[in-house]
């Protein structure tokens, strides 16, 4: 485990167990914002299943999010893992410094190199930069998400930019609906049913942010919408892990780049791709204030 830090804040990096931030945490209050530890830390292996190691903490998924198959040529029908490949195995860490880590791969499945920066930028602000080249003779299809499964207790609210928002679950049900409300519930404020978990694709979105209120603080994301354009959320009112004795309760705020989980669920022209000997680069940044600080 590393950690980095500012002034404020701190970050556990967790290079053996697929790059994982294990934790965030106020440095001044003490107050930790990640769900903690599910089962003791161990590197996944490449066909292992992420569901019997740990799964709390905050992830990157990638070339997928939801175990599938690869649907193009010439790697069509290879198996990509639950949570995608960058949760499974080791990163190698290229530099480490006081607020700074930087960790690179090579693809298992794809042909790609990956690396990817995690530094505080300021006292509040944590940035998570990638870059992934395409290694191979073909286009990559991939999708990206962030995976940060927040701890939440009781009130919350999901705040995204104003205008004409709409969602689909995943799995879908056929439908579109307009955010906030679903089943008479609203997902910006109102949790759903205990023992039950949802998955929420958001589009429409004319800016590039999105923010989780909670009692004490607020956890901003930003990001650019032309790589960025998606937010998924996951609500979890103690609905998992199902296998579980210990459930817990999280809202996992994570922009993305298509409103879905698999890679072959939607046309082709949803995914990006990386084009053969192409580079292509993106980053998400967390801002973490306390309520007084914040402008609501």
């Amino acid at each position: 485990m590393i950690q980095i830090e500012s002034s404020l804040l701190a970050a556990e990096i967790l290079p053996e167990v697929g790059g994982k931030v294990g934790q965030i945490r106020d440095k001044l209050s003490g107050h930790k914002f990640l769900v903690p530890p599910q089962k003791p830390y161990r590197t996944i292996p490449i066909d292992g299943d992420w569901l019997m190691h740990d799964t709390s903490g905050m992830d990157d998924c990638f070339p997928n999010v939801a175990a599938g198959i690869y649907p193009d040529p010439p790697w069509a029908a290879k198996s990509l893992p639950d949570l995608g490949e960058w949760t499974h195995g080791v990163w190698q860490v290229a530099k480490t410094e006081h607020s700074e880590i930087v960790m690179e791969r090579t693809g298992e499945t794809l042909p790609y190199f990956a690396t990817r920066t995690v530094r505080f930028v300021d006292e509040h602000v944590l940035e998570f930069s990638y870059r992934v080249e395409n290694q191979g003779r073909s286009p990559i299809r991939y999708l990206w998400s962030a995976h940060p499964l927040i701890s939440v207790q009781e009130e919350y609210e999901v705040q995204l930019p104003s205008g004409d928002l709409n969602f689909r679950v995943f799995p879908s049900d056929d439908c579109i609906h307009s955010w906030p409300a679903f089943k008479s519930t609203c997902l910006s404020r109102e949790w759903i049913p205990h023992g039950t978990n949802l998955k929420v694709f958001v589009t429409g979105l004319t800016e590039g942010w999105c923010a989780l209120q909670l009692p004490t603080h607020t956890l901003r994301f930003t990001f650019d919408l032309h790589s960025v354009p998606v937010v998924g959320i996951w609500f979890n009112n103690f609905g998992f892990p199902l296998v579980s004795e210990r459930p817990f309760r999280c809202i996992a705020v994570e922009p993305c780049t298509s409103p879905s989980d698999l890679l072959d669920e939607l046309e082709p022209a949803a995914y990006p791709r990386i084009a053969t000997g192409e580079t292509v680069q993106w980053s998400l940044q967390l801002s973490i204030l306390p309520r007084a600080s914040t402008n609501t």
